[in-house]
């Protein structure tokens, strides 16, 4: 027997081994931090909501541009169509959707207007047009033509804009500001061009007092 090359090729499988040992323990570590960090990882449903196109996706806190455009459509037609006989389960209903910190206010509000449609048996109709997210400011406009109808017949159709501004928490949606205005919608765009045109208006009265 040739021992020298028994001890080379010995020494060689050992020094293979503790390659091949230091391979494994580095696959074991890598494939443990991939189960910690899936495990971590916040897990996203992906819906497609009636009455849009697009997709929208949810996780435990954050949402997509359709499922807020969804949501914002839901609340809208909720809340704007409304009778003396349904007005209490959607005053009941709403109360649910909005933050703890605008709650007493915007409910109290809806309450009041509510309790006014019931006093004169005056049915509120809400037809959507269009919903309009913006970017800029993480806020859905759904904009539509409301109708009142009462015992002397239906009002004539007004452009009515919802504005919403809504997060996620516990893959629950939950509204944490909230307009309601006649009109287009107050986009930040025609924000910034309103105050540029007044204060235009201001420098120009300047100029004339002068």
């Amino acid at each position: 027997m040739d021992y020298k090359n028994f001890a080379s090729t010995w020494l060689s499988l050992q020094e293979s081994n503790r390659f091949l040992k230091f391979i494994c323990i580095i696959l074991m570590m890598l494939n443990l931090l991939t189960l910690i960090g899936w495990l971590k990882k916040d897990a996203s449903v992906i819906l497609i909501p009636p009455g849009l196109s697009e997709k929208s996706e949810i996780s435990k806190n954050k949402a997509s541009e359709g499922y807020k455009k969804a949501w914002a459509m839901y609340t809208a037609t909720l809340i704007g169509n409304v009778t003396p006989e349904n007005a209490d389960f959607v005053l009941e209903a709403f109360s649910g959707m909005v933050t703890g910190e605008i709650r007493s206010l915007v409910t109290g509000q809806i309450a009041q207007e509510l309790d006014t449609l019931k006093q004169e048996k005056v049915a509120s109709s809400f037809e959507l047009v269009r919903v309009t997210y913006e970017p800029e400011t993480d806020k859905v406009f759904v904009t539509g033509r409301n109708r009142m109808t009462g015992a002397g017949g239906k009002s004539s159709p007004t452009e009515q804009t919802f504005e919403f501004k809504i997060d996620v928490k516990q893959y629950s949606p939950i509204i944490t500001q909230m307009a309601s205005y006649e009109g287009m919608p107050k986009l930040l765009s025609v924000i910034q061009k309103e105050e540029a045109k007044q204060k235009a208006e201001e420098e120009r009265q300047k100029l004339i007092k002068k």
